[in-house]
């Protein structure tokens, strides 16, 4: 089955946004559905999406925000932004930034449907693992580690920060093993319905259920005798912890209307960003289950650990982006990324050059083009409300000459009451 596009909604209208997720899953797409900034955040994190769509105002915040603290998460990802009016300008200087597109309310959802295919068409996949060669003596003790691990079949847990490189350690730990010849499945446990995790896990036979038209093989079967690799095995439901830890203990699982078990000869391999011992202490996480995974554990270093690593995986990733320009980074932007904090980690850094790399219009890359949030920072942020108002009061100057200056027809022409019309006059 071809999977459908995730297209993130990022809008707090209840009617509006019910509306566009509906169309959106009639048109074949996986609208995801964030009433917030914080929301709309976490579901970046969780799963990248195809195409954004951002409302310009929220309830903890605005579009803007959205966007500077999604610069981790973006890489190439489409972002279109939806104002209202009075908010244009806002929503303009967001493209001189880097956002894609724009679009007023009211809108016709057939022409956003258009725009979503048209920017979502010749898209290639999303980019796999950033491979690079440890520089940095952390990295190299981690590798030598890994290489001492691969040969064994216990579990292995891999920790550290969104973006740091855990699938990267976990197909090394694999390609180093006895077994690199058999299948690496990677799942991320946090992207998986609740109600769908046992089938997807362990399989399931036909007419185990309604709708199993056909026996479906799950991952423990489909990995054999390779690599199961869980991301993000701390948003793991408690029921599947629990199957998990009997996988782990006696290396039996039994599909979703089988009547017996069935033999599981690979390696689980864990990861996650989360503190696994404190959800352990909170009740969140099986202490058996815990203690299983970590027997070894392996702890990445955040990119900001690791400052010697940036500038070599920057023009490594650079090259790997592909295209016949840029062909490098300004002195500044050299400096603007050893600068910067880099919450996103390698992810980030690749999703940061990905984008420049399409947007710039210069051989060689500088931080605006890197950091596209520094040309926000630079133009002046005008008041929201100051600019309403004065978008308010420059339409309603409009049509009252247009009217002769009679209220009720200015009012009628701007689609108002005349009260509503009053009062807007009177604000500005």
């Amino acid at each position: 089955m071809t999977e459908r596009p995730v297209i993130l909604v990022v809008e707090d209208d209840q009617v509006l946004g019910g509306a566009i997720e509906q169309r959106l899953k009639l048109e074949g797409f996986e609208p995801v559905w964030a009433r917030d900034v914080r929301s709309a955040l976490v579901a970046m994190r969780r799963r990248s999406p195809a195409f954004i769509l951002c409302d310009i105002r929220l309830p903890d915040g605005s579009g803007e925000d959205c966007y500077r603290q999604a610069q981790s998460f973006l890489g190439t990802t489409p972002i279109m932004f939806v104002t209202a009016f009075g908010e244009v300008e806002q929503a303009v200087r967001l493209v001189k930034a880097g956002a894609d597109d724009y679009l007023t309310k009211p809108y016709d959802v057939d022409e956003l449907v258009v725009r979503i295919r048209d920017r979502l068409r010749g898209r290639g996949a999303v980019a796999g693992p950033v491979e690079v060669e440890p520089p940095s003596d952390a990295m190299a003790v981690l590798a030598r580690q890994l290489q001492r691990a691969a040969g064994s079949r216990l579990p292995v847990l891999i920790v550290g920060e969104t973006g740091v490189g855990k699938e990267v350690a976990a197909r090394r730990l694999h390609e180093e093993s006895p077994w690199s010849e058999e299948p690496f499945v990677a799942v991320n446990c946090g992207a998986i319905p609740k109600e769908l995790l046992e089938s997807q896990f362990f399989g399931h036979q036909r007419g185990a259920f309604t709708g199993a038209a056909q026996t479906h093989i799950g991952h423990f079967e489909e990995a054999r005798g390779g690599t199961l690799f869980l991301d993000e095995i701390g948003e793991l439901d408690a029921r599947l912890q629990t199957a998990l830890l009997r996988v782990l203990q006696d290396g039996r699982f039994r599909a979703v209307g089988a009547a017996q078990d069935s033999a599981f000869r690979g390696r689980i391999v864990a990861a996650t960003n989360a503190d696994l011992d404190a959800m352990r202490r909170d009740g969140r996480f099986r202490d058996d289950l815990y203690f299983r995974l970590s027997v070894l554990s392996f702890a990445i270093p955040p990119l900001r650990e690791r400052v010697d690593e940036i500038l070599p995986l920057a023009l490594r990733l650079l090259e790997q982006a592909g295209g016949s320009t840029p062909g490098g980074f300004t002195d500044e932007a050299r400096l603007a990324m050893l600068g910067h904090d880099w919450p996103g980690n390698i992810r980030e850094l690749r999703n940061r050059i990905e984008r420049a790399r399409l947007m710039a219009e210069q051989d060689l890359l500088g931080p605006a083009d890197l950091f596209p949030e520094m040309r926000l920072s630079e133009l002046p942020r005008p008041n929201l409300t100051r600019a309403r108002l004065d978008a308010d009061a420059d339409q309603i100057a409009k049509a009252l000459v247009q009217t002769n200056g009679n209220l009720g027809e200015a009012a009628k022409l701007l689609g108002i009451s005349r009260t509503t019309l009053w009062k807007r006059r009177s604000a500005s």
